[in-house]
């Protein structure tokens, strides 16, 4: 699609198809919502619902599309990290 860089996701509303020329006056948009990052509370959630532990720090790490929430967690002494994707909440880690 001209316009649109290489590997960029596009939602539509369900009622728009990008190929119905009944819809080539219409402006299509990607959907705001499908950029929005996850809130810290959340990501903390998300951690504590796969593994349990006390949560020590929290910092958002690396940029653009690759970022994510690192939380250094504890549990009975032992420290680990989780990783939670900013925009699809996806949780890695625990070692």
């Amino acid at each position: 699609m001209a316009g649109f860089s290489h590997g960029q996701i596009m939602l539509f509303q369900q009622d728009q198809n990008p190929l119905n020329p009944a819809n080539s006056a219409q402006q299509i948009r990607p959907n705001p919502q499908a950029n929005a990052m996850i809130s810290q509370r959340q990501a903390v959630n998300l951690a504590q619902q796969r593994f349990t532990g006390n949560i020590l720090r929290i910092s958002l790490i690396g940029e653009g599309d690759n970022r994510r929430y690192q939380i250094r967690m504890e549990n009975e002494g032992k420290v680990f990290t989780v990783f939670v994707h900013a925009f699809t909440g996806r949780v890695e880690g625990g070692a």
